[in-house]
């Protein structure tokens, strides 16, 4: 049996077109192997800090569920939201890390967006300040879900197919 030299090639990550010399880019914090035309969307790799293991392809069906898996996404101001209830309440940092049982550095950095909170520290946070965190998602529009099933079983869903893309605004 005579074994091929040709390797299966890659995919971007966000518009799925088949990549054969991976290049590795960071957006919003995630590792990705991205094309040349969506590399706009992140910073380069420099050194290889992620390097996949095996390739595991999702069916479509698979991908969709966990986007619609929330009905719900996290609101922009989170961060002022936590600190301006917690200082209505009078409370430390230290006060309100111990109400919700994270460490204050944490409750630092969420203060600051610069951290994103898992589900269970923000239903804490709303059940103990009294604010809400969370605002639902219209999908409509969004996902056409007849559309998806119609590409039929074995084709590829990308990231940019159930995703919109926020530009963020330059800083002046």
């Amino acid at each position: 049996m005579k074994r091929s030299n040709a390797k299966a090639p890659y995919y971007c990550e966000i518009c799925g077109t088949p990549v054969f010399k991976p290049k590795y880019y960071k957006v919003e914090g995630v590792t990705m192997i991205l094309c040349d035309r969506c590399a706009k969307y992140g910073e380069p790799v420099v050194r290889r800090e992620f390097m996949p293991r095996k390739k595991r392809v999702l069916s479509h069906n698979k991908v969709i569920d966990r986007v619609l898996e929330k009905d719900w996404e996290l609101v922009d101001d989170y961060g002022m939201r936590i600190r301006k209830a917690r200082e209505r309440l009078g409370w430390k940092l230290e006060e309100l890390a111990m109400k919700i049982g994270e460490p204050v550095t944490f409750v630092r950095k969420l203060e600051a967006n610069k951290l994103v909170p898992p589900d269970h520290v923000i239903e804490k946070l709303e059940k103990t300040l009294k604010i809400e965190l969370r605002k639902n998602i219209d999908l409509e529009g969004v996902v056409d879900l007849e559309d998806l099933d119609k590409l039929g079983k074995g084709a590829r869903v990308t990231l940019g197919d159930v995703v919109i893309i926020r530009k963020k605004k330059k800083k002046k």
